[in-house]
């Protein structure tokens, strides 16, 4: 009987830890109330974060979308999302610590799927997106800088990583952070230099992958081709990371050079960033018809990436679809106050 008594203890302390261990579990998860999102202060949409063990989480889709990264792909094999809004492609794989914007590597906190849904902590979902994201508990709400002025140091940041990554040197993330060391700490919250102090990625200009070109046509030909065709579209919508299923009637700057170009029997790269890889660099004092320019878009990243393509005319003028009028024609685009400011490099991808 004492044996019994004994055995029953047993079996109920183990059920209890079980029980117990089980119902941890489930609470390790919990769902936190629709919050609003605002970017710059601004309302711009709502979405639904979840907590694990203390720790918040966003849901990694529906987020891309509010930062209009609307191509959005997930290879169900590498368990791994594929996401552009037309400048850059970044991919990451869920439980790496790594995303790759572009050419290079960020250190992220892995990915998590939870309840069907891929998740990004606000540190990754920062370092991803170029934006700094915190929760504000007093009104419940998700608080967007975009493009980021701070950036949360995450395990294996390096200086030299965070300003290769923002195209800046060491020594001015040092200087506007007061750092006389290199040795910065997890979690630690880093000022950006002002986007104008940034290089901008000029990596792209050292490459020059030729283009396959599918046309028996001459250069003069080609690029008439191209020419009339891209005027055939003007007034067409802009739309970030557009998929050239929405062609002719929505377009982002790099989907719509790939759709001319394309046309015209050149394959480019979907986007921007490897769009600039292409080719042979061009100084503005040489540019002809058909060439590719580049730039970045201090307003919207921080980050120096080769965010904006646009076709050269002749004659001064660019063709291009505008984040804000659609596609258009910019005259004298180099004497522009905008884009003359952002300007990066050109490409000569008819050859």
């Amino acid at each position: 009987m004492r044996n019994f008594l004994r055995m029953t203890m047993v079996f109920m302390l183990v059920l209890g830890f079980s029980l117990s261990g089980t119902m941890t579990t489930k609470a390790q998860v919990q769902s936190v109330p629709n919050a609003g999102v605002f970017i710059n202060g601004k309302i711009v949409n709502g979405i639904n974060p979840i907590i694990e063990d203390g720790v918040y989480y966003l849901p990694f889709v529906d987020l891309a979308k509010i930062l209009n990264y609307n191509y959005i792909k997930f290879e169900d094999q590498a368990r791994a999302y594929e996401i552009t809004d037309g400048s850059t492609v970044i991919r990451i794989a869920l439980g790496g610590t790594r995303a790759k914007k572009g050419n290079e590597y960020i250190n992220i906190e892995p990915p998590r799927w939870i309840n069907e849904k891929a998740y990004v902590t606000f540190h990754a979902a920062g370092a991803i997106f170029n934006s700094y994201i915190i929760y504000k508990k007093e009104n419940g709400s998700i608080q967007i800088e975009n493009p980021a002025t701070k950036y949360e140091v995450t395990k294996g940041d390096t200086l030299y990583n965070i300003s290769r990554i923002h195209h800046i040197s060491v020594d001015e993330l040092k200087r506007i952070n007061n750092l006389t060391s290199n040795i910065i700490y997890d979690g630690q919250i880093l000022k950006l230099p002002s986007a104008d102090t940034s290089k901008g990625e000029m990596e792209p200009v050292k490459e020059h992958e030729p283009v396959k070109n599918n046309s028996n046509e001459s250069v003069a030909q080609q690029v008439k081709k191209i020419l009339d065709d891209a005027k055939k579209y003007i007034g067409a919508k802009y739309k970030w990371g557009a998929t050239l299923a929405e062609a002719p009637n929505a377009f982002d700057c790099s989907s719509y050079t790939q759709y001319v170009f394309g046309n015209a029997g050149l394959q480019l790269p979907r986007v921007s960033r490897d769009q600039a890889s292409k080719g042979v660099a061009v100084s503005t004092g040489t540019l002809k018809a058909g060439d590719l320019m580049f730039f970045t878009m201090n307003d919207t990243y921080t980050d120096g990436r080769v965010a904006h393509v646009g076709i050269y005319m002749g004659d001064g003028n660019m063709i291009h679809a505008s984040t804000s009028k659609g596609v258009m024609i910019t005259t004298n685009v180099l004497q522009n106050p905008y884009w003359s400011k952002n300007y990066l490099f050109s490409k000569r991808v008819i050859q």
